[in-house]
């Protein structure tokens, strides 16, 4: 009779390799659904600043100055992200209650209404109805964190890390494909309504085949079995924000995000200032940028399965830090390529780092809520980095960078003491074992499982 093979034989090394690369029914359904998600949103961004700038468009009468369109223009990209900031919790604490299927279709459905009352107000050329448009897809775009929990509720925590880079993968490539597909229908048709209902049509296509596709979590039978899912205790998204076991993660989120928001608000700010960029170039920057940002998502759920989460966030904002950094110095494009790569794999490792710490942290109860409040956060950095950045460029626009970097490289002390935190019971642990005999091991609490 032969022998069992081992745990670590390389037939079972083969075979978990080869699980690795398999991905789930639900795991492939939320990855379209998120790729198509950012793809949409992403896709009309092209068409803001020509529409509202340019004289020639005709959206505003030749009698609106230059400042005035500016300042319409931060307004209409700055209300979306405001309503995001409370509606992401609150469809994420909805979907805890009453299934995750159910509020992403509710999600898709009002952010693909808002499109096309954003390209309503594009045909017309009235600027309320873009910005009710835009505010009503900034309160239901809460799907992102909704297939973040989706994801969470079908992954063991050896898994989790995987597909959290997966989905990561998705939003990276729908930021290079949306803009490119909206510059070029905007450029073809010459109508940029039809961006808006382009956009519209695409969310829709993603509602439908979210519906026909994605099949139920444990969470979805529960709420279509009783209304609701089991009752849990019920937190506001304050109470869990300050809640002992998040508010540490949520500091790291902040700290982290606010590196990621500085650079890439004043990332083609300072590529124009420096080098006089044109908005071609300033595209192919952009998608410089995103290819290691993809790779560095992959890269993350690699080294996931053979280092901690805390190894992750160290290493992803240190790494980020110096991309950061070093972004001011170079005087060509061979050389700014050269820092978008630390820059990249670090943002996504890092991003993966904070976002594994909060799902795990949160209970199964609570996965919606956190990360719906894990997405408003970096919603809110958005605002943070404009106030922050608009002080540091009366002085110099290479400041926002500097600061950028210190704020990653605090990220990354914060994870090496949340580490340190971590290792602290291991090690007591160690110690009580060494020094009391065994027979009272079960009398202080360290029984070992089959013992």
């Amino acid at each position: 009779m032969p022998a069992p093979q081992s745990a670590s034989s390389p037939a079972n090394e083969l075979v978990r390799g080869y699980r690795r690369l398999l991905i789930s029914p639900t795991m492939a359904v939320l990855f379209v659904t998120v790729f198509l998600s950012v793809a949409g949103f992403s896709l009309p961004s092209p068409v803001f600043a020509p529409l509202l700038l340019e004289p020639q468009s005709g959206f505003f009468d030749l009698s609106v100055t230059d400042v005035e369109r500016k300042i319409w223009l931060g307004v209409l990209i700055g209300i979306y992200p405001l309503l995001q900031l409370f509606g992401a919790p609150w469809l994420g604490r909805l979907s805890d209650v009453y299934g995750r299927k159910r509020m992403l279709l509710l999600s898709l459905t009002g952010v693909a209404a808002g499109y096309g009352v954003m390209a309503l107000g594009m045909a017309q050329h009235s600027l309320a109805v873009m910005l009710l448009g835009r505010m009503v897809e900034g309160w239901f775009c809460g799907n992102i964190a909704i297939a973040q929990a989706m994801a969470a509720d079908i992954s063991s925590h050896e898994e989790r890390p995987r597909h959290f880079a997966l989905l990561s993968i998705a939003m990276n490539l729908g930021w290079v494909v949306g803009p490119i597909i909206g510059g070029y229908v905007a450029s073809w048709t010459g109508d940029f309504s039809m961006v808006g209902w382009l956009a519209a049509g695409l969310v829709l296509l993603n509602a439908l085949f979210a519906q026909l596709t994605l099949q139920q979590g444990p969470r979805d039978i529960a709420a279509c079995v009783t209304g609701h899912t089991p009752p849990a205790i019920q937190h506001s998204n304050w109470q869990l924000l300050i809640a002992a076991h998040l508010r540490p993660l949520f500091i790291l989120t902040v700290l982290s995000y606010v590196t990621v928001q500085l650079y890439f608000t004043y990332f083609n700010m300072w590529l124009v200032d420096r080098f006089t960029y044109s908005p071609v170039e300033l595209a192919h920057c952009a998608v410089l940028v995103s290819l290691p940002m993809m790779f560095g998502s992959w890269l993350g759920s690699r080294m996931a399965s053979r280092f901690d989460n805390t190894t992750l966030g160290i290493v992803g904002h240190g790494v980020m830090a110096v991309g950061v950094l070093l972004f001011i110095f170079p005087e060509h494009l061979w050389g700014l390529a050269l820092t978008f790569l630390p820059a990249g794999i670090g943002m996504t490792i890092g991003e993966l780092a904070t976002s594994v710490a909060v799902s795990k942290a949160a209970s199964a109860q609570q996965q919606g809520q956190a990360m719906g409040l894990y997405r408003s956060l970096t919603v809110a950095c958005e605002i943070l980095a404009v106030v922050l950045g608009s002080a540091l460029v009366l002085f110099d626009v290479g400041f926002t960078f500097i600061a950028a970097a210190i704020s990653s490289v605090l990220c990354a002390l914060g994870f090496l003491r949340l580490r340190r935190q971590q290792a602290q019971p291991q090690v007591s642990e160690l110690l009580l074992r060494r020094h009391i005999p065994r027979v009272l091991w079960k009398d202080v609490g360290l029984e070992r499982k089959g013992e």
